[in-house]
């Protein structure tokens, strides 16, 4: 199967309201040959103010802010390429909770399906994951970063680029990015193919469920620098999610916990010492079983045998496993119940799926080219949030169409949310960007970088003015 490595570079860290201003992938087989690849910039959607920190660090300058082609251009041929090289492994680099993330929300925000890299027999990894499980398997396969600013390892993409001797140009720019991630990627498979095909095998729910087959006894990697590798033993799966899987931490002892009823059991799934770890298949998580303890010594013969025997044990405790299961499905319950549903339409993503009728309208819609008809059918969605997901694309893209009262009340909606004063809301605003500008100037570490700190300012101040016109016209 070919893999795609994507990285992306965006106005912020906020996963639902900052935007991606720059998305490089690349398509290569399982040789790591190039095969294909697309390397897009975007202006920013009306409403969105980015944080002058996150554009010093990307290096995108305000006139790609003002000028490229729009975000939905960007994200109708982000959406073709994926399309056209799936099947395939999406990869990023600590792309699942943030790049993932973010290609949902650009997809749904441009009304495509945002499941696209685990559907349709896509897969997906996180080098991320990958590399610090290798990292703490006691093999000297490949060096860990170092940050000369605070003298420490480092798993930072850019310092493990440059431990490992691989070319990365500019940090920070995705596609020299992605070009770093496949160096490493490629480096692990040549020095250690079992690991990585591995990696790769589990990289769907099917194949991990298969490898929860060959053993009793597995290792979960770590999933922060800090943590090491732990030993578990699968129970189960939430009756009512597949992907939420429950492991027991062999490190504790197993008995004294069999006549926990199901308020107990929560207790060990949450608290700090987590006792019943839950791992979830969809988030990339590297699990290994105990033909890699014997190899890499993680443990020793004694420690595996007894946490074989303990797993053994475990495994005929009916009626734990059944409270356990109803434990799953009351936490599940429970976080149901009090969810508030999001008041944004950005964190309404995950607030149910869009049906088939309506999927078969995002297509018709994405494919018209008759104004008027497109926005006849921007009414006709049955889901709301498609409809104003329609309507944003529509004021983007072909504002003519709208009439001078709907324009105004637009760039109403618009201008208030970005001149917001309210410091808890979730997006930039520009009284938040005035503020990241006034400690950048102060901050010793971009002293060298005044006359871009100085450009940010100057764009950031006429994007005030843009929108109180909004206000008054």
């Amino acid at each position: 199967m070919n893999y795609v490595f994507y990285d992306f570079e965006t106005t912020g860290t906020n996963r639902f309201f900052d935007q991606p201003v720059q998305i490089a992938a690349i398509l290569v087989n399982e040789e790591f040959e190039i095969l294909d690849q697309i390397n897009e910039k975007c202006k920013l959607k009306d409403g969105i103010v980015p944080y002058p920190e996150a554009l010093l660090i990307n290096k995108v300058n305000t006139e790609t802010l003002k000028n490229a082609q729009s975000f939905f251009k960007m994200m109708d041929i982000v959406h073709k390429k994926f399309s056209e090289w799936s099947p395939a492994t999406f990869i990023g680099y600590n792309s699942i909770f943030f790049d993932e993330v973010v290609l949902r929300q650009s997809l749904y925000q441009s009304l495509y399906d945002p499941y696209i890299t685990n559907t349709n027999n896509n897969r997906r990894a996180d080098l991320y994951n990958i590399i610090l499980g290798l990292a703490r398997l006691n093999v000297d396969l490949i060096k860990i970063g170092f940050n000369p600013n605070t003298e420490k390892e480092s798993f930072k993409l850019e310092y493990l680029a440059q431990a490992n001797n691989i070319e990365q140009k500019t940090a920070h720019d995705a596609l020299s990015d992605v070009h770093a991630t496949i160096g490493l990627a490629k480096l692990i498979k040549l020095k250690y193919p079992e690991y990585w095909n591995q990696c790769m095998s589990i990289s769907h729910v099917q194949g991990f469920r298969d490898y929860l087959e060959t053993d009793n006894v597995f290792v979960r990697a770590p999933s922060h620098p800090s943590h090491k590798y732990k030993p578990i033993s699968y129970l189960t799966h939430n009756p009512n999610n597949l992907k939420e899987l429950a492991f027991f931490d062999l490190e504790n002892n197993a008995e004294d916990h069999y006549d926990s009823r199901v308020q107990k059991i929560i207790s060990l799934i949450e608290n700090k010492n987590k006792i019943i770890k839950l791992i979830y298949i969809n988030q990339s998580p590297i699990i290994l079983n105990s033909d890699y303890i014997k190899e890499t010594k993680i443990f020793s013969d004694i420690e595996l045998n007894k946490f074989k025997l303990q797993s053994q044990n475990l495994s005929k405790q009916e009626s734990f496993i059944n409270n356990l299961n109803q434990a799953l499905v009351d936490r599940q319950d429970d976080r149901a119940v009090n969810q508030a549903v999001p008041t944004e339409l950005e964190a309404q993503i995950y607030s149910g799926f869009s049906s088939n009728q309506d999927k078969e309208k995002m297509k018709n819609f994405k494919n018209c080219t008759e104004l008027e008809k497109k926005y006849i059918m921007s009414k006709e969605f049955k889901d709301p949030r498609l409809r104003e997901i329609a309507y944003r694309i529509i004021y983007a893209e072909s504002p003519e169409i709208l009439s001078k009262q709907q324009l105004k009340d637009r760039k109403n909606f618009i201008a208030e949310k970005a001149l917001s004063k309210e410091e808890k809301v979730d997006w930039c605003t520009i009284d938040k960007a005035k503020k990241d500008i006034s400690k950048l100037k102060e901050n010793d570490k971009y002293q060298n970088q005044k006359e871009f700190i100085d450009e940010i300012e100057k764009y950031i101040f006429s994007e005030e003015k843009r929108y109180k016109e909004y206000l008054i016209s």
